[in-house]
């Protein structure tokens, strides 16, 4: 594919109709069938020589609770669906050669404009949705540098203290962090 500036969007039911695996074999081109590998049904190639399976992985994201000196957390107000509209920590999914720190580091200072320094973990969470399953590793973090500037998936950035945190906050596992954060066990 050519380098292009295009957005490239897939709808809800094309992205899962990838995850649910190849219809034919990336190795041989013979098609692809539902058969008992490994001690699970998989997608496996019906041409016994090649022996190709495929494994759908989950994919791998992080995010970051990203507070400021005076204790107040950072959100961003997601412009792209899943929860368009909604607020949310900064995060998002890894990519090759990168580990899941320098993601949340990452997706933070591309979203919101601000540099964090990761300061702990917080949790892992396990999600499903239409997209297929996932894994989100939960950082703790400190905004160090930077200025608000909304980027990214991100239509705005703000600043809240624990007693003014928006209804409209996205996905479970930043619920999970905030209403810990507020209790103080984070």
């Amino acid at each position: 594919m050519a380098d292009t500036n295009e957005e490239i969007t897939l709808t809800a039911e094309e992205a899962a109709s990838l995850r649910q695996g190849y219809r034919y074999c990336p190795r041989c081109r013979s098609e692809m069938v539902d058969r008992l590998a490994y001690g699970r049904l998989r997608r496996v190639c019906s041409d016994p020589e090649c022996r190709f399976v495929q494994f759908i992985d989950p994919k791998v994201g992080a995010a970051v609770l990203a507070l400021s000196d005076d204790n107040r957390v950072l959100l961003v107000k997601r412009n792209a669906d899943p929860a368009r509209g909604s607020w949310c920590l900064p995060g998002g999914f890894m990519e090759v050669g990168e580990t899941p720190k320098m993601t949340a580091i990452r997706e933070c200072q591309e979203e919101s404009g601000y540099t964090v320094e990761i300061t702990g973990l917080v949790d892992v969470y396990y999600y499903e949705n239409y997209r297929g399953s996932g894994v989100l590793i939960m950082y703790k973090g400190r905004v160090v540098d930077g200025a608000a500037q909304a980027g990214d998936d991100a239509e705005a950035v703000a600043f809240f203290s624990p007693d003014e945190l928006p209804e409209n906050i996205a996905f479970q596992s930043n619920l999970a962090t905030l209403a810990a954060w507020r209790e103080g066990r984070i």
